[in-house]
């Protein structure tokens, strides 16, 4: 079995909730690190948190996120990453967001959990967690 390796990031984020139809402003998408997702229903906003959305404001936020990364281009055939990283975590009652993109994945847990999550990943076999670098300087 590979090892998954992770970099916990240290800028905080925030998830933002907004009607579906919400028009995004050319101006966020200059932010440093940014996910947008779109459904039938809502639109949502990923954001590091000192990042200053603009107006309109967002129906709901929710505050307090840290960011693990998978720190690796991963394959679409691979299978089990996130099981991996997820499921100890879960038995721990750790509550996780998950954001992938065409490259990696990114697990996202409450600030007040960080210490604790990186705890468990590492006492995980085959998951070595490590710092890694501020979103906002890239």
């Amino acid at each position: 079995m590979s090892t998954i390796q992770l970099q916990f990031l240290p800028d905080g984020f925030s998830v933002h909730q907004y009607e579906r139809d919400f028009k995004i402003p050319v101006d966020l998408l200059n932010a440093p690190w940014y996910t947008i997702s779109k459904t039938s229903s809502e639109l949502s906003l990923i954001l590091p948190s000192e990042y200053k959305l603009p107006n309109p404001q967002p129906n709901k936020s929710e505050n307090g996120w840290r960011m693990f990364q998978v720190d690796a281009q991963m394959d679409f055939g691979l299978v089990g990453i996130l099981a991996r990283i997820v499921s100890p975590l879960k038995d721990s009652l750790i509550p996780v967001f998950v954001v992938s993109t065409f490259d990696t994945d990114y697990i996202m847990v409450k600030e007040e959990k960080l210490t604790e999550a990186i705890k468990v990943l590492n006492s995980q076999p085959n998951i070595v967690v490590k710092p890694g670098e501020s979103v906002m300087i890239k």
